[in-house]
């Protein structure tokens, strides 16, 4: 885990969705995703449910939020 990803999460959280995320953080969509999945692989979680009109913060991706911002 990075600040980076740590970064990106809460940006999507603030965004509610990845595209949006991307945007602000000036960095492409792909890349976001990318970070997100390898993330969520480290730690065996599922961080948010993927959607057509964004994502949707599980439980656990909830409780990573509030770690990353205390972190950042």
């Amino acid at each position: 885990m990075t600040l980076q990803q740590l970064r990106y999460l809460v940006e999507i959280f603030n965004c509610g969705s990845i595209t949006g995320a991307a945007q602000n953080l000036y960095v492409a969509q792909p890349s976001l995703s990318k970070s997100m999945r390898e993330l969520e692989l480290e730690l065996g979680v599922t961080i948010f449910v993927r959607g057509r009109t964004g994502v949707s913060f599980t439980a656990e991706g909830m409780e990573l939020l509030t770690d990353a911002r205390s972190i950042l």
